[in-house]
């Protein structure tokens, strides 16, 4: 464990580098891949969807792609089992997928129309909800999600057996047989104590999951799933500590919550992002027998995410019943609270899911939070209590609970009912902490960025800095420093730019113009894009930096007071910048639309408005392939999309339309898959021929369209289809 000051030493730094050898060599390879496949992605994003040529580009892009998962996931395999076999099939992966998307990116800049040559991958099923190719199962491009009901115990069961059946049994047995040490078991009984006493609902949740699992033949324990939920290491006792080097802190999400004045109808609209590398995530909806009914966004279906490892189920947005939603974790990294205060607590994700059952407004969602330990502040914002919540009166943001006590209200920033984060401090009373005030003249407060250094300052992450670290010449605490100074450059720029969207639209702020800020991105500068980076890495030089950018693995609109939830995988639109040079994160069969669940008062409603909903974008894809003459290939590949959502949506009508048996909740959740499948489906359709704005200009002119239709932005159905449901 690495604490304080104290270093490996440059024999031991040697030792780590040899004995992961294969992983920094993945790592290289990694992004040797993702540079150009992100690159070939801008490229398509610029293109007409319907373009003879788009549908081969997007297929090439896809095969990329797929050898970038592959290589991730053979690297995980080759670093958990030793396995040289699996670290070979890694490289060989990075590599296939190297030369496709450098094809690919060659063909997109001249113009090209000749096909780049792949072997194409062998895609199945093997009886499971997601795809798997060469039997890597890939990550879901519509994140699925799972429906609970009944107690913790019985909801732990569910999800426990739900996993298996969308993701197959790889999903559970990777985390299942864990050997703890005496040392281990004394650390995971230190974390069950404190959410046995502040989140009990934790304990019999871990208890049906392990039920569920060994029933469904993979034995789990007990400590098995809660490690998941708690982990089994002390707290921190300096900033990041862990086990080998320290990690300085990712750049990632981003949201905004809007209500009275701010929005249209006074309600409460939030949007948000998850900024992580795609993992395989769901979204929990939960009707548990006590408390609430509530929506989670996991990151990570057993509790952690690809290049983050352990996170203890972190994630956003959340909201419930009452019309409380939890936005994102509000600004972090932070780490504002004094060492002396920091210890056992409870995890991020357990406090977000019991004040989802048992608040009712963002001020009790407030109370709460404040009667909680201060925490493991040291191991980042998933690991402890605090973030963003808002309702349809009130919204708040929790910096630090303690010394200083930061909690930004809507005001403090200039906003007018609405509140914004990404990821650092606003607060002005964050400079009074111990990290910041130690070098007080290294900072400066934007009035709508909040805290950034003087200077713009490049990307820390370098053999150089962990050298100097592990020489003695740079402690943990300032290599934290120079990480954070690193982020909160980038976040106060994000942090101006979700100001200013919402600012300007004052009085208007709706669920749609929350989707359109989401597909605003941002620019990067002119030229060869390793010299960029280059430059980037020295000094922070950027071009127009955006909360909304191809890096984002999930976007969420929220209206919570009409239980509203619409969900996109990945980028909102294709093709937008990177807020960094770095992040450069392209997913398999990007979709770029939302599916739209509602947050009833049981799950038999909850299907009914999916399959609603899924009925309606059918019927409207239906009239574009109808009534619009496409060459073949748009024609082949929108068509291929309106088959899909036909079948997913005749799937869920076998499970959920059957009246001559009772319906188990496990069929209830699979049917509204189907049709969140088959709405994302059928947009597809849709928005290649009448493409979502993406800046505020075409925001104004879709509005103005809508209102001379009298559509109030709503899909226009003929007559002749109204209360007709596609067979």
């Amino acid at each position: 464990m690495v604490e304080g000051n104290q270093k490996v030493g440059t024999i031991e730094l040697a030792r780590y580098s040899l004995k992961n050898m294969n992983y920094f060599k993945a790592i290289k390879a990694r992004d040797g891949l993702r540079i150009p496949l992100y690159l070939a992605n801008m490229e398509i994003g610029k293109m007409d969807p319907t373009d003879p040529i788009y549908s081969q580009r997007v297929e090439e892009l896809n095969q990329a792609a797929i050898e970038l998962y592959k290589g991730k996931w053979y690297s995980t395999l080759g670093s958990r089992k030793r396995s040289k076999e699996h670290w070979k099939k890694a490289f060989q992966a990075f590599k296939n997928g190297k030369r496709i998307a450098e094809d690919l990116l060659k063909q997109l800049r001249t113009s090209s129309k000749m096909p780049v040559e792949f072997k194409k991958s062998e895609i199945e099923s093997k009886g499971t909800e997601i795809t798997y190719a060469d039997d890597v199962p890939l990550v879901p491009e519509i994140t699925p999600v799972l429906v609970l009901q009944g107690s913790d115990y019985e909801m732990g069961f569910q999800y426990a057996q739900q996993l298996i059946q969308i993701f197959g049994p790889w999903i559970l047995k990777q985390r299942a047989g864990r050997e703890f040490t005496d040392k281990q078991r004394r650390e995971l009984s230190r974390w069950e104590k404190e959410h046995r006493k502040h989140t009990p609902w934790v304990i019999e949740f871990a208890r049906g999951w392990a039920h569920g699992a060994t029933e469904s033949g993979i034995p789990m324990s007990y400590e098995d799933v809660l490690y998941l939920w708690v982990g089994d290491k002390p707290p921190a006792k300096d900033f990041l500590s862990q086990e080998g080097l320290p990690e300085i802190p990712n750049m990632a999400c981003s949201g905004v919550a809007a209500w009275g004045r701010a929005t249209s109808d006074g309600k409460l609209v939030t949007g948000t992002t998850g900024d992580h590398d795609l993992s395989y995530q769901v979204i929990i909806m939960a009707y548990p027998d006590d408390g609430n009914a509530f929506i989670y966004s996991a990151f990570g279906a057993t509790g952690a995410i690809a290049a983050g490892g352990e996170m203890w189920f972190f994630g956003h947005p959340a909201m419930n019943s009452k019309g409380l939603a939890y936005v994102e974790h509000g600004g972090g990294p932070k780490f504002l609270e004094p060492k002396k205060y920091w210890g056992y607590g409870v995890r991020r994700a357990a406090s977000v899911i019991h004040i989802m059952r048992y608040a009712d407004t963002a001020k009790e969602a407030k109370e709460i939070e404040m009667s909680m330990p201060i925490g493991d502040i040291g191991n980042g914002d998933q690991a402890t209590v605090g973030g963003f919540y808002a309702d349809d009166t009130y919204g708040y943001i929790i910096e630090s609970r303690k010394e200083p006590l930061a909690i930004r209200e809507s005001g403090l920033m200039g906003e007018t009912d609405f509140l914004y984060a990404n990821n650092s401090v606003t607060h002005p009373k964050a400079i009074e902490s111990e990290w910041m005030s130690s070098d007080i003249d290294e900072w400066i407060w934007d009035p709508h960025g909040g805290w950034r250094p003087i200077k713009d300052v490049g990307m820390t992450k370098s053999i150089g800095l962990f050298l100097q670290w592990a020489s003695g010449r740079l402690s943990t605490s300032d290599m934290m420093k120079k990480g954070m100074m690193f982020s909160y450059t980038n976040s106060s720029k994000r942090n101006n730019y979700l100001f200013d969207m919402m600012d300007q639209a004052r009085g208007k702020v709706d669920v749609e113009y929350l989707k359109m800020v989401y597909r605003n991105g941002g620019t990067i500068p002119e030229g060869d894009f390793i010299k960029i980076a280059k430059e980037y890495n020295k000094t922070g030089k950027w071009g127009r930096v955006s909360s909304a950018h191809g890096s984002n693995a999930l976007t969420a609109v929220l209206k919570p007071g009409e239980g509203l939830f619409s969900l996109c995988t990945g980028p909102a639109k294709r093709g937008m910048a990177p807020m960094m040079p770095s992040s450069v994160l392209t997913i398999y069969n990007e979709t770029n639309a939302f599916y739209e669940l509602k947050l009833q008062a049981d799950p038999e409603q909850v299907v009914e408005y999916a399959r609603t909903k899924a009925d309606e974008y059918i019927r409207e894809a239906t009239l574009v392939l109808e009534e619009n003459r496409f060459n073949q290939n748009a024609h082949t590949m929108l068509k291929g999309f309106l088959d899909a959502a036909r079948h997913e949506y005749s799937k869920g009508e076998e499970l959920f339309n059957d009246e001559n048996r009772e319906i188990h909740i496990h069929e209830i959740s699979e049917a509204l898959r189907c049709y969140t499948r088959a709405q994302v489906k059928a947009k597809q359709v849709i928005n290649a021929v009448s493409l979502p704005p993406s800046n505020p200009d075409e925001y104004l002119a879709s509005q103005e369209h809508a209102a001379r239709v009298g559509r109030g932005g709503e899909t226009l159905i003929p007559k002749h289809f109204q209360n007709q449901h596609i067979t």
